[in-house]
């Protein structure tokens, strides 16, 4: 009984967040305004969020939620200006710029304003060069100038309703066309435009969105105003003639989802079940508690729960399989390492396989949250890769195979420590070598049927099934080491110290070819390029390699029992 109440206590802990109303619920008219933005269709709020991300590197600002940022930009952008929402990471920028401080800060566009001609003269210089030659500095500065315009941009979005002094013409010049929340039927098919746009270049097919212009145009001003009600109206009003001039007017339960989904924001409770439950994890191994480790193991089913939550609701919002790009490639094989950590939990019961999937679900869900940094991690789909059926074929399956190669290295750290600090005690590492056996086998069944997958897909879209690209050989590199390892395990040639550091080296070639190779910008598979990412893969690698050189010298000095850790405490005495 007492258990039952700990878990409904952790699972309203999770829910009741989606339960509370959200702050200032004036704005949810605002935040169900549908926006195109490359390509896509997504309610206002997601792009609020996804803007101040890029910005800021935060999805909110003093505890203000994105949207109410965004409301105050477009409508009372004089609020604004003192906002510190400009996230600088390298140190050589405020210098350039004559800005206070250096290293890592934010921003205020007044702090910014009197330094745009100097910012816009850097900017077009870099932007001569070429990718591969720029500096991270030169990569900031662009970013920085990128980000700036754009907010300028909204600052004037909704000049044209102070009045007709301002000059819907004058508005538009200074606007860019990021603000497209007015869909037109032409003769070129739907078109979206911003409020300005359309005023600039009036014509036969727009004079019917009049009616929606004047219903944004009173909202700015009630806003501007205060009168919250008399603005959510106006806004409301506005959605409604939207959604009636759409041919699909199913996208209402969708845009609803997405709305909360972004409360929601499963990935990050799915990170913080998986970093608590690892803390209690460690601790019940540090005082031998029967107690602790069953709290533990329920955080870590929480964090799935709201894991399993966040891929299901981007499947529905998206209609598609939950692998589409590098950043669903992370949260993915962090849902799949999780869930094998618990099979091997059912099959061992020793806590190995739990705490395995944890580590892994909470180092990639943070190197997925890097990832979301740089804009809409639901994006429009790259040509080459818009099919349902390979994506879940391929991208899929050899997701999964990434999985099983990572819990496999992780379990093969494992095993070295205890090695290392207790070499008399076998019977663990036995049980962690049968763990290692299984998951490396699922990683490599499922990397080769991914990778046949692919090749047939290949064939299909490029007229090859193989061709020797870069990803190609990456998905190889992984088949070939873990073929190896099995037959020089079954040839004796290796034992199970053989096996554990082989099966970090899986580590390693997984991440080669999971996002290495892009780095090389090369082949029919570089779409996944993220810049400044080198040095953290070197440095991955070279802390593995030291990690594997300095311990198998160690367990070969002292391979007696008790082994390094008695040399260590006899150094101490």
């Amino acid at each position: 009984m007492a258990k039952r109440k700990t878990s409904w206590l952790w699972a309203l802990l999770f829910i009741l967040p989606t339960l509370l109303p959200a702050d200032g619920s004036f704005l949810q008219p605002f935040q169900r305004m549908l926006i195109l933005e490359n390509g896509r269709q997504k309610p206002l709020d997601t792009f609020a969020r996804n803007l101040l991300k890029q910005f800021s590197g935060r999805s909110t600002l003093a505890g203000q939620e994105a949207s109410a940022w965004l409301a105050r930009v477009l409508f009372t952008p004089g609020d604004t200006l003192d906002d510190r929402i400009f996230l600088v990471n390298h140190p050589d920028v405020p210098a350039a710029l004559d800005l206070p401080g250096q290293g890592r800060q934010r921003y205020g566009f007044r702090q910014i304003q009197p330094n745009l001609a100097a910012l816009q003269r850097l900017a077009m210089q870099v932007a001569r060069l070429d990718d591969k030659g720029r500096s991270a500095a030169e990569n900031e500065i662009l970013r920085l100038y990128v980000n700036v315009h754009a907010y300028s941009s909204l600052l004037n979005a909704f000049r044209f309703a102070a009045g007709p002094e301002s000059g819907p013409r004058e508005a538009a010049a200074a606007e860019a066309p990021l603000l497209a929340i007015i869909p037109l039927g032409t003769a070129r098919g739907e078109e979206w435009l911003s409020p300005g746009g359309i005023l600039a270049a009036p014509g036969p097919e727009r004079t019917g969105v009049a009616a929606e212009i004047a219903l944004l145009a009173g909202a700015a001003r009630a806003f501007a105003s205060g009168r919250n009600q008399e603005f959510s109206s106006a806004i409301h009003a506005f959605n409604q003639s939207v959604q009636k001039r759409l041919p699909n007017n199913g996208a209402g339960k969708k845009i609803s989802l997405e709305i909360l989904y972004n409360r929601l924001e499963p990935f990050f409770k799915a990170q913080l079940a998986y970093g608590l439950a690892l803390v209690l994890l460690l601790l019940a191994l540090l005082t031998g508690s029967k107690r602790i480790p069953r709290l533990g193991v329920l955080l870590l089913l929480a964090g799935l729960l709201a894991h399993s939550c966040g891929l299901l609701a981007r499947m529905i919002i998206m209609n598609r399989p939950p692998v589409t790009n590098l950043y669903e490639t992370f949260v993915f094989v962090a849902w799949t390492a999780v869930l094998l950590g618990f099979v091997l939990e059912f099959w061992q019961k020793n806590l190995l396989g739990v705490m395995s999937g944890g580590i892994a679900g909470l180092l990639f869900l943070l190197v997925a949250g890097r990832y979301s940094l740089e804009g809409d991690t639901m994006g429009m789909l790259a040509a080459v890769l818009d099919s349902n059926l390979w994506l879940t074929t391929h991208v899929v399956t050899i997701s999964m195979g990434y999985a099983g190669c990572v819990i496999a290295g992780i379990i093969g750290h494992v095993y070295i420590i205890h090695q290392l600090l207790n070499p008399g005690s076998p019977y663990f590492r036995q049980r962690a070598v049968r763990a290692i056996h299984a998951v490396l086998a699922f990683g490599l069944v499922f990397t080769v049927i991914g990778t046949v997958m692919g090749g047939i897909w290949a064939d299909q879209s490029w007229g090859r099934f193989w061709g020797w690209d870069p990803k190609e050989n990456g998905a190889l590199l992984i088949i070939v080491w873990c073929a190896i390892l099995f037959h020089a395990r079954l040839a004796g040639m290796i034992g199970h110290l053989g096996l554990a550091a082989g099966s970090i080296v899986s580590v390693i070639t997984v991440v080669l070819a999971w996002f290495g190779v892009n780095l090389l910008g090369l082949g029919m598979h570089s779409y996944g390029f993220t810049s400044g990412i080198a040095r953290w893969l070197l440095a991955f690698v070279g802390v593995e390699v030291i990690f594997l050189t300095v311990a198998l010298v160690l367990i070969r000095k002292y391979p007696a029992p008790g082994g390094v850790a008695r040399r260590l405490r006899s150094r101490a005495r």
